[in-house]
């Protein structure tokens, strides 16, 4: 194992920043989509639609991720092409902001109106297209025992501008709705283009070193399964400190009420910072121990959120959950990655992914 590349290379920090760049990019988007799409919706009379695209949403951030992964690792196998997928991802998903800014521009009484929730559903699937084969690329920047650190780094730069959101609603909405999906476009191909320009040879010939001497081991089953669990376990925790929390904290804990959002976003930046410094650490200790621990602990503060109506409570079952989700962040992926053989990386990446959005997706198509 020594004479292994991916084993002695030193952590490649440039890419890693600009993959961090990429992330922070996607989030930006994201954060416009959820700004912008009930109003546009009201805007061309597509309210019909509204419970449609909740229930898409939730099944495209949950397949599209393997089926991208899976198709990437096809490419690999087959004839080298690394960035094919992600270029495709990167690329259309830059295309379809521009229409929808031209949409928008347009009005809602032009001729291309009928083409908003289509532009809509395919934006969705293009933004997660390129996802886990961006972030399976990181297995190619660090040791193998470094990659808690590689995602200390973009753990705290995702979380970060969640926690800022309303900073970034802000900004969004100052830009308005066609310059925001005209700067959300420019933002997806530079960051995408500037990741694919630092990352491209670098990990090219790495990959072809890792796939040459791996030879065609095929994956377990079972590790698939425990990557699922894995991803909706980090799924999990988010989906209760995002999704549930600030929602219960105004029905059922009346002291915190309309605050629960802001603490909600509070504890994002949080557990972001607290990743970042815990990153070092990890290296030395046994994921899967961390993992399982971490988990323990988010079982416990879940049930402090779920069964009280004391703001103490609450905010402390908040906390434990933000650690775990901390924890399980910088070493979820990482676990992941050492356990899968380089034929199938990307597709279990995808796997880890979707995974880590099943309860968000169940959370947002049944509370709201």
């Amino acid at each position: 194992m020594s004479d292994d590349p991916a084993v002695t290379q030193d952590l490649k920090w440039p890419e890693v920043y600009s993959l961090a760049a990429l992330n922070a990019a996607v989030v930006i988007s994201w954060i416009a989509y959820h700004e912008y799409q009930p109003v546009l919706i009201e805007k061309f009379n597509f309210s019909g639609l509204v419970d449609f695209l909740i229930v898409t949403k939730a099944i495209v951030l949950v397949v599209i991720p393997p089926i991208a992964g899976l198709v990437a690792d096809h490419f690999m196998r087959k004839n080298g092409k690394y960035f094919t997928i992600f270029t495709i991802g990167i690329g259309t998903t830059a295309m379809i902001f521009m229409i929808v800014a031209t949409i928008i521009g347009s009005g809602p009484v032009s001729a291309i109106r009928p083409l908003l929730p289509v532009m809509i559903v395919l934006w969705l699937i293009a933004m997660n297209v390129f996802i886990s084969p961006a972030n399976s690329m990181i297995e190619a920047f660090a040791p193998a025992q470094k990659l808690p650190i590689v995602m200390g780094v973009l753990f705290l730069v995702t979380e970060l501008i969640y926690a800022v959101e309303p900073i970034i609603v802000e900004l969004v909405r100052f830009f308005g709705d066609t310059l925001t999906f005209i700067v959300g476009g420019l933002l997806i191909a530079g960051t995408g283009f500037l990741f694919h320009r630092v990352s491209s040879d670098e990990v090219i010939q790495r990959k072809q070193q890792r796939l040459a001497s791996s030879g065609k081991t095929s994956q377990n089953f079972i590790s698939f399964l425990v990557i699922l669990l894995i991803g909706t376990i980090l799924g999990t925790a988010k989906a209760f400190l995002v999704e549930f929390f600030p929602g219960h904290a105004e029905s059922g804990v009346t002291s915190v009420g309309a605050y629960g959002q802001y603490i909600s976003f509070g504890l994002l930046g949080f557990s972001a910072i607290l990743g970042f410094l815990l990153s070092r650490r990890v290296v030395k200790l046994n994921l899967l121990k961390v993992i399982v621990q971490s988990t323990i602990l988010m079982v416990i503060g879940i049930l402090l959120m779920v069964f009280t109506t004391e703001s103490v409570l609450l905010i402390s079952g908040g906390v434990l959950t933000a650690v775990a989700f901390s924890m399980i962040n910088i070493s979820g992926l990482p676990y992941v990655i050492n356990h899968l053989s380089i034929m199938h990386l990307t597709y279990g990446v995808g796997i880890f992914i979707g995974a880590s959005e099943i309860v968000t997706g169940l959370m947002e198509v049944y509370l709201y």
